[in-house]
């Protein structure tokens, strides 16, 4: 089977100087679940039509290397949209054509449409879903499943047949039957365009064998996206689905609803997700992890049993059994390792921490190695950025450093050194060393009352 997935529309109800199907949801482009869903369902070579200016649309589809594409210009409707992608159809394929802004359409769905036209001996198959509120959705007509017409909404007359059955436009052709079609179609409307939907017509008027399979699947996996209204109410759809299918493998949400949980996050059964959890990207969240309430994660990698709360991580590891906030901020390039804490308003920027290493509250740590055990006082820095270069910080294991410390990078800590509270260090202190800069302490009675 081939497909091809219309996507050469501008959006401009989308008042966005990015291609509409390029638009996210939940950490994909649009179309890109169309081409996942096409290619789960057995199309072995695909199409996508863009317009002027698809550039962007290939390059976000850069990682599937069976895509191939074609150029609509200018766009004349979706027949002609059609048209222009047949290049690589033969008459003998059967041809899928889906839409790029139609990203619920589900692997079932196709799969289904597929085995019906494959058990017929039709030379095209129109899907009609059932929907008794039908609004603006064009009809689709049939008698016995034999094909009759599709009418558009705006073509219904007061003395249209009613019918609960509506047109979703997802077809099945053989590669023949199609060109046939596209190539019979006319423009003679008031748009001036050529329809897809003539195809079918054209080919039963010619006396070929056209079939309708009726679906009942929910109307929601044939949203198609055009405005904002219309990507939210599709992205809530979809988060839906991506919850579901994470509390079936065994991860606990006390809100599913307030879970905002990107398509690529993995999550082990035993994780337990509290109200306000965002997860964008590529993370991981390992069994028995806790993560929330109100927790911000992006491509970050939580360990089994760890525990993160009120939190905004990036490009982060989080070790077994640590604890993160509430109210840190793990930066790119931090790795933690196991059963640490690093507690409310801590920062961490490029640093990698050693297992059981303590900074509970009000601290900096920026592009610095800091060992195992190690205690980091309250209101410590890394001064790690002199004004042009970034330099590295390193604090052995064991290294005590006490509260409102200045570490002047690049500076080491060695093994089981301390340092001072309220200390400057601008040179290394040596293992088993007490570090102290600070000026001794100088009381003058009776100053008040002289000033």
């Amino acid at each position: 089977m081939k497909a091809i997935i219309l996507a050469a529309g501008q959006g401009k109800r989308m008042h966005s100087d990015l291609q509409k199907v390029m638009h996210p949801m939940l950490g994909k482009p649009i179309i890109q679940y169309v081409v996942e869903a096409a290619l789960d369902a057995g199309a072995e070579d695909i199409t996508v039509v863009v317009g002027r200016g698809g550039d962007d649309i290939k390059n976000g589809l850069a990682r599937f290397k069976n895509l191939n594409f074609a150029v609509q210009d200018p766009p004349l409707g979706t027949g002609h949209a059609a048209q222009a992608g047949i290049g690589r159809i033969k008459d003998s394929d059967d041809v899928l054509i889906l839409y790029g802004d139609m990203p619920l359409v589900t692997v079932e769905f196709l799969t289904e449409l597929k085995n019906f036209y494959r058990a017929g001996s039709s030379e095209a198959v129109v899907s009609a879903v059932y929907r008794p509120d039908a609004r603006d959705f064009g009809r689709v007509y049939d008698k016995n499943g034999d094909f009759i017409e599709i009418v558009e909404f705006k073509d219904m007359k007061p003395d249209s047949p009613p019918t609960d059955w509506v047109n979703p436009g997802i077809y099945l052709f053989k590669g023949e039957a199609l060109k046939t079609g596209l190539s019979r179609m006319t423009n003679n409307n008031s748009q001036l365009e050529y329809y897809l939907t003539d195809v079918p017509k054209l080919l039963k008027d010619d006396g070929r064998v056209v079939k309708v399979f009726h679906t009942r699947e929910d109307i929601s996996a044939f949203t198609g996206i055009n405005t904002h209204a219309q990507l939210a109410e599709a992205t809530a759809h979809m988060r839906g689905r991506v919850n579901e299918l994470h509390m079936a493998a065994g991860v606990r949400m006390l809100d599913p609803a307030s879970a905002f949980i990107d398509s690529d996050t993995k999550i082990a059964p035993g994780a337990v997700l509290y109200p306000g959890c965002i997860l964008e990207g590529k993370c991981e969240i390992e069994s028995g992890a806790v993560i929330g309430p109100n927790t911000h994660m992006k491509d970050t990698v939580v360990g089994a049993n760890a525990r993160v709360r009120q939190s905004v991580t990036d490009n982060a590891k989080i070790g077994e059994g640590t604890e993160v906030g509430p109210f840190a901020y793990l930066r790119p390039g931090t790795v933690i390792g196991k059963n640490c804490r690093v507690g409310n308003f801590v920062e961490v920027k490029n640093s990698n921490l050693g297992d059981g290493t303590k900074m509970a509250h009000l601290a900096y740590i920026g592009d610095a190695d800091v060992g195992s055990g190690v205690n980091y006082g309250c209101g410590a820095i890394t001064v790690n950025y002199d004004g042009a270069k970034k330099h590295r910080t390193t604090i052995n294991d064991g290294a005590f450093v006490g509260s409102n410390v200045n570490l002047i990078a690049p500076v080491e800590i060695g093994l089981g050194a301390f340092v001072a509270a309220g200390s400057t260090i601008t040179d290394c202190v040596q293992a088993d060393a007490l570090g102290i800069a600070r000026q001794r302490q100088t009381n003058k009675p009776g100053w008040r009352k002289r000033k």
